[in-house]
């Protein structure tokens, strides 16, 4: 069961993260803008998936890390995104 819930947590992650965040960072790219995104909440978003990134590293889990490390680059991008645009 632990290991079906740990299958379905890396699907989720890297759908978000791959789908999800290419998404957003297309948006901002075609506006040339992240109006209507709140800073604090990528800023929070940020820590909250290079924080799994280091547990996963920490804990050899790589169905914790490696989907968690896509997130955290595409939520850089998008944190960077407010110092471009």
């Amino acid at each position: 069961m632990l290991e079906a819930v740990r299958w379905s947590t890396f699907a989720a992650t890297a759908v978000l993260a791959v789908f999800g965040y290419s998404d957003q960072l297309r948006l901002i790219l075609a506006n040339k803008s992240t109006m209507g995104l709140s800073f604090v909440m990528v800023l929070i978003s940020f820590w909250s998936w290079a924080s799994y990134t280091l547990y996963g590293w920490f804990h050899g889990d790589k169905k914790i890390f490696w989907p968690n490390l896509v997130g955290t680059v595409f939520i850089s991008f998008i944190l960077l995104s407010f110092f471009v645009f």
